[in-house]
């Protein structure tokens, strides 16, 4: 069965997730607990610039600088961007003009992590299973819940037992308390252009660039205070770690804590993977909301289909549906004729 097509509405809320290959724990935790944007072992003042000590930088670091810088070459909104052990979810939307830039956000974050991931565990190959997935929330409350899941996912995993203490990568803090999430990159390219080690008047560390990443609230809620909505996400946080700990208490079973997740191998896999089912059409409060975007979407993908064929044909002009995008075309090649 193919992938799925891509169909992007404006100013829609989407839920997407990107899984490790085979669930493999390679986003596990492996920064300094003092200092979660520095690697474990790296020394804590390696970010002042008065010496020149090259800073390390952490798997939070390495997901976070990839978000921002992404969200900074390809803008859309970003409601919440979420680490597991091993997978991510990102929460998005964009208005008629950013559209476009779907596609190129995630491949520039999605990117950036497999490289530094890879240089982090001395790996090769594919650190993500396959593209994104990105499922849109039809209203106001299919988006709350899957915020609300997001944040909490580690805790209903059991791999800690409150979300202010997950090592993963999360945008809680800023979203219950507020606050900038700053991260921090050397710019590699730019070191060797200028004559890299050959050149002894310089450091690495002179190419320090730092990101920001931009949160938006849901649309709903951009018309709240802020202090609102960070009232709502901490009470609503809470409520889920309550469940969860009496869920938890019911069977005798404890979370692994945070403490634990730094002694995880990050080349090692759940011992009982949960089946992979279907990705969801569309998350939504009531079943006649499904129903008509299933409908709605059936007709894009026929129109989409019939522009598809038309432009591998050779009209380079078709149009296409609204929020879709042009499949590739592949070229042949033909060898000379001898």
């Amino acid at each position: 069965m193919g992938r799925r097509i891509r169909v992007y509405e404006p100013n829609r809320v989407y839920s997407a997730v990107i899984r490790c290959v085979d669930r493999q724990f390679l986003l596990r935790p492996d920064h300094d607990r003092k200092n979660p944007l520095l690697a474990a072992g790296c020394p804590p003042l390696a970010l002042d610039d008065s010496n020149d000590l090259t800073p390390r930088p952490s798997v939070i670091d390495v997901i976070g600088v990839a978000a921002a810088r992404a969200q900074q070459l390809y803008p859309i909104e970003i409601h919440w961007v979420e680490a597991n052990i091993n997978h991510l979810t990102v929460g998005f939307s964009a208005d008629a003009d950013h559209l476009a830039n779907i596609p190129e956000f995630f491949r520039t974050m999605n990117s950036y992590v497999a490289v530094k991931i890879n240089v982090k565990l001395v790996r090769d190959g594919h650190v993500f299973s396959g593209p994104y997935r990105a499922t849109p929330c039809l209203d106001e409350m299919s988006a709350e819940q899957q915020l609300l899941y997001c944040l909490t996912n580690p805790v209903k995993d059991g791999l800690v037992e409150t979300v202010a203490e997950s090592p993963f990568f999360t945008c809680f803090r800023a979203l219950a308390r507020g606050g900038a999430l700053r991260f921090w990159r050397i710019n590699w390219k730019a070191y060797d252009l200028a004559g890299a080690a050959r050149k002894k008047s310089h450091r690495p560390k002179d190419y320090l660039e730092w990101y920001e990443l931009e949160l938006s609230p849901l649309p709903e809620q951009a018309k709240w205070p802020e202090h609102r909505r960070q009232t709502w996400i901490r009470a609503q946080v809470r409520d889920i770690e309550q469940a969860v700990r009496d869920e938890f208490r019911a069977v005798g079973r404890r979370a692994m804590g945070a403490a634990a997740q730094f002694r995880v191998d990050p080349r090692s896999r759940p011992l009982e993977p949960k089946d992979a089912g279907p990705q969801p059409l569309c998350h939504a409060s009531n079943a006649e909301d499904r129903r008509e975007y299933r409908r709605a979407w059936q007709e894009v993908v026929r129109a989409h289909r019939a522009a598809s064929i038309d432009y591998r044909l050779g009209y380079w002009e078709r149009e296409f549906p609204e929020g879709t995008f042009r499949p590739p075309i592949t070229a042949m090649y033909q060898p000379p004729r001898l």
